[in-house]
């Protein structure tokens, strides 16, 4: 999930992060016990008072900016700051106790697990048992295979793209029909990369179930499309958010053996693409720690190398899928320069958003990603940038991140992560429908570039 507001994109990640403690100390089995979420509100209708998120961000021990609302700005802090926080008039504490936020989904989970272990694969993998909850990795992966086994004419999974920093395979899987297969244009999709976001691959999966479900009927989309789906990017943070730590970000590979037990890297700040250039941190303790060097995680390099690919030189557009605050981010988020595609990227940015909206009445902002706040690093500014525009040099790619449901002003601070799983289809119907204007639109709109002579 994004962050900061364009009042305070200027403000720099990398010192105002210096002080914040890890999000969980591993020998802790009660990660949260002691933290609060404050609601701060913001002074001013553009946004927060940049003095106030300095505040925040310098102070001592453990702080997150978990989400910024229209009107408001909800920090999780650890129990040394508590009283310091909930002491401001203007302050007001909208979760009294985190750990118990986490022990009731946990729980939940628990009594989900057990219903599910009492089925059969056939009924697990019924689309009204499957999509009434998340799902662990392995259960992904299952159903992942069992989609391409029942469909072998439309998906092709793919075991492996490479390894995690722990050493587990990255899946992925196309989706489209043998019509013209090596002519048509493909599009990128992937999620999972913040450990915490379940509702983006719970998804993604919703996209894949409702594009086969329609084929039969309407052959249009993978008649004229590839989907090149990437469905769980940081496996070992998802696998270690089912483990209690609820509200993992990063991935889970051990930066540096200080004091704070400093594990972990934001894999959408450490893709090569204006690298630490804003809205990243340098200390390895940091949420948004962006990794010793550009491209350093495993999981990062996979992706790259897999959409690198020969066999993807179709490629039209690549959509980064996220949680929460509803939202449409278009490029750049590291410069306040316009893309030199802005009104067609502004176009079909603003036609998701619509289209969403259309479903079930869901507003979602459309907008550049540095208009919100700065952000580098990021898989979407990779996907169209310097380094895929000289692999393909004829085009750049329709290139967004888009943050699902709920938005900042509906969602607590870190409630917005625990998304209840009755919002896992409604928020799959409303990114189907967007997904198929968006791909229209850009097979028929391609951004081409003139090449030198």
């Amino acid at each position: 999930m994004k962050w900061l507001l364009l009042s305070v994109a200027s403000l720099s990640f990398a010192a105002p992060w210096q002080h914040q403690q890890p999000l969980v100390a591993d020998a802790l089995d009660k990660p949260y016990v002691g933290q609060k979420v404050v609601r701060f509100p913001c002074p001013s209708s553009i946004g927060c008072d940049r003095n106030l998120l300095e505040r925040i961000h310098n102070s001592q021990g453990f702080v997150s900016v978990l989400s910024v609302g229209s009107r408001h700005v909800d920090v999780q802090v650890d129990a040394t700051l508590a009283q310091e926080f909930t002491g401001s008039r203007a302050s007001s504490v909208v979760v009294d106790n985190v750990q118990e936020l986490v022990d009731v989904e946990m729980a939940r989970l628990q009594e989900s697990q057990v219903r599910f272990a009492d089925m059969s694969d056939t009924e697990r993998f019924a689309p009204e048992n499957w999509f009434s909850d998340y799902h662990k990795y392995d259960e992904i992966v299952a159903w992942y295979k069992n989609l391409a086994a029942k469909h072998p004419d439309l998906v092709t999974f793919i075991p492996s793209i490479g390894k995690t920093a722990l050493k587990k395979d990255i899946i992925a899987v196309k989706v489209t029909s043998p019509v013209n297969k090596a002519t048509k244009a493909q599009f990128w999709f992937h999620t999972g990369d913040h450990a915490r976001e379940w509702v983006g691959p719970s998804t993604v999966q919703f996209l894949v179930h409702s594009v086969l479900q329609d084929h039969e009927s309407n052959p249009t989309l993978l008649d004229g499309a590839e989907l090149i789906i990437v469905p769980l990017m940081n496996v070992d943070g998802y696998e270690y958010s089912w483990s209690g730590n609820r509200l993992w970000r990063k991935n889970r590979r051990v930066v540096k053996k200080d004091i704070f037990g400093s594990v972990g890297v934001d894999l959408n700040r450490n893709w090569p693409a204006h690298w630490g250039e804003g809205g990243s941190s340098t200390q390895p303790f940091s949420d948004v720690y962006m990794g010793p060097s550009a491209g350093s995680e495993p999981e990062v390099k996979a992706l790259i190398n897999f959409f690198k690919n020969d066999n993807h030189t179709r490629l039209v557009g690549a959509i980064d899928l996220h949680s929460f605050s509803q939202l449409v981010l278009r490029p750049y988020g590291w410069t306040e320069d316009p893309a030199p595609d802005e009104k067609l990227l502004k176009k079909a940015g603003d036609d998701i958003r619509d289209a969403i909206k259309r479903t079930h009445g869901k507003k979602y902002v459309s907008e550049r990603e540095i208009d919100l706040y700065a952000a580098s690093g990021t898989a979407s500014d990779w996907f169209y940038d310097e380094e895929v525009q000289e692999w393909l040099p004829d085009r750049r790619l329709y290139a967004y991140t888009i943050e699902l449901r709920p938005s900042a002003d509906e969602a607590n601070g870190g409630q917005g992560f625990i998304l209840p799983p009755r919002e896992i289809v409604p928020t799959g119907q409303e990114i189907y429908e967007a997904v198929k204007g968006y791909i229209a639109f850009a097979t028929k709109n391609p951004l081409l570039v003139k090449l030198a002579l």
